[in-house]
């Protein structure tokens, strides 16, 4: 019989890309609503009130949260079945701004902050009405029949200082661009110019496929993404004249409206593979897009949203009838899931992630230690391990663990070895020099740990963990 010491140096993220046996310690084959982002592990903070007032529940399903931002601040914007409502926070009060003859229940609802003569203005398209402009003061209807813009589109994008457009019903492969702005011309504006043919408007079909309609938008400084049912595209130039479009990929996974986003001048969309980007190359899985199999292959991404918050990047799943919101660390390369609420939609103002919950409720992400008055429910699990050595025996003896815990945040510690499980909740020392000791005594060959806290309770492990155990042959 020999001794021998399990080590766990830090905690990077979770890890489902491969089988068990071949995960580093590090990572997690399953966490939730855990915060890894220094090395250490620590129940994630949770979120509190952005806005105090409930959005009103007369509106029905939340479709879309934005801001609507000038010099002045921003203002709240939520778009619901029945209408839009802006937050007052002088009145503290939602108030309905639009009123929908008909029940609107759209899967996308572009919203674009843009800018039309001097004035800052919030576009709103839904693809089942006219588009909406706000600003600041008031909701009107977005161009003319005149001006070849009053087309119901649900995809928007700035590209080269001009408009781009798509998610026409009739014309599903359409992409329009406004008009050059400049002297008297808008975006507003997307017919032809004669006399100017450089600046004019107009449209362009993507693609002769049929079935294969365009559904998001995004635009990177030198080309814009064009995403289709089965199909990515991208248009380069910066006018009709030297308009290019070329294919980046054939057969690949929808991108739903709301899926895309832009961080660092790299376009981020979610598809049912995962997490991926286009370099302006290629439009592909991250490499490290697999880290997160498991949850994907059980996810729904039909109603998927996408935001930068800070330097992370958030979009949400469905995984039942449960909302999961998955963090990604683009420098550090890790993942983080979180769940126990339910995300109706996600947008970044001022570099944190707003969240509007089933209550209705716009939240902050990263404050408190509950999710608004829910506990928060937290888990790390190690990988199934044997050591590499099938035949020995593992008799586990003592974990041995550093930290802090809040208040009366105990540390639950399961060890699942053979065919037992035991479980163990401790207090962790009030110094985190000092280390604690959790007691173990079954044995098997293989085995994992779990460490989760109790009842909503806030703990922080620093400095990683210690597993000692004694080790034997069978005819030891």
């Amino acid at each position: 019989m020999a001794n021998f010491t399990y080590r766990i140096d830090r905690f990077m993220g979770i890890d489902q890309s491969r089988d068990e046996s071949l995960i580093s310690p590090s990572y997690s084959p399953d966490a939730m609503n855990m915060d890894a982002s220094d090395g250490g592990l620590r129940v994630t903070k949770g979120f509190s009130k952005y806005v105090s007032v409930q959005i009103p529940t007369l509106g029905g399903a939340i479709n879309r949260i934005c801001f609507y931002k000038n010099a002045s601040g921003s203002v709240p914007v939520a778009v619901t079945e029945t209408g839009i409502y802006t937050y007052s926070e002088a009145n503290e009060t939602w108030n309905l701004r639009v009123s929908f003859e008909e029940e609107r229940n759209s899967p996308c609802t572009s919203a674009l902050m843009t800018r039309i003569g001097m004035t800052d203005t919030l576009l709103l398209a839904d693809g089942i009405g006219r588009v909406l402009k706000f600003d600041g003061s008031a909701f009107t209807e977005f161009g003319s029949a005149e001006g070849c813009s009053d087309i119901k589109v649900n995809c928007l994008a700035m590209f080269r200082n001009r408009l781009f457009a798509a998610g026409d019903a009739e014309h599903p492969d359409r992409l329009y661009y406004s008009k050059l702005p400049g002297g008297e011309r808008s975006i507003e504006d997307w017919g032809p110019d004669p006399d100017s043919p450089s600046v004019e408007g107009g449209h362009i079909e993507i693609g002769a496929a049929g079935g294969d309609p365009i559904t998001a938008l995004a635009a990177m400084s030198n080309q814009l993404l064009i995403f289709k049912k089965s199909s990515v595209w991208r248009l380069i130039g910066d006018r009709p004249g030297n308009f290019t479009v070329e294919l980046i990929s054939r057969d690949s996974s929808p991108v739903f409206g709301l899926a895309a986003a832009v961080y660092r001048d790299v376009i981020y969309f979610v598809t049912k593979e995962g997490l991926c980007s286009f370099n302006g190359v290629d439009a592909s899985p991250l490499p490290d897009a697999r880290m997160i199999r498991g949850i994907m292959e059980k996810a729904d991404v039909t109603d998927t949203r996408l935001a930068v918050a800070g330097d992370r990047l958030f979009f949400t799943v469905r995984v039942g009838l449960e909302t999961r919101l998955i963090e990604y660390d683009p420098t550090l390369r890790r993942y983080m899931q979180y769940g126990g609420f339910f995300a109706r939609d996600i947008v970044n103002d001022e570099g944190s992630l707003i969240i509007a919950d089933s209550r209705r409720y716009l939240e902050k992400w990263g404050e408190g230690d509950d999710f608004d008055g829910l506990p928060i429910n937290a888990y790390w699990t190690t990988p199934y391990t044997d050591l590499g050595d099938k035949s020995v025996i593992k008799s586990l003896r003592t974990l041995y663990l550093r930290g802090e815990s809040y208040g009366d945040g105990r540390v639950v510690v399961g060890a699942e070895v053979g065919f037992t499980d035991e479980t163990t909740g401790i207090l962790l020392p009030e110094r985190v020099s000092e280390a604690a000791e959790v007691k173990l005594k079954n044995e098997g060959r293989v085995f994992r740990l779990r460490i989760a806290n109790d009842l909503g309770g806030r703990f922080a492990l620093t400095g990683g963990v210690e597993l000692e155990m004694s080790v034997r042959k069978r005819t030891e």
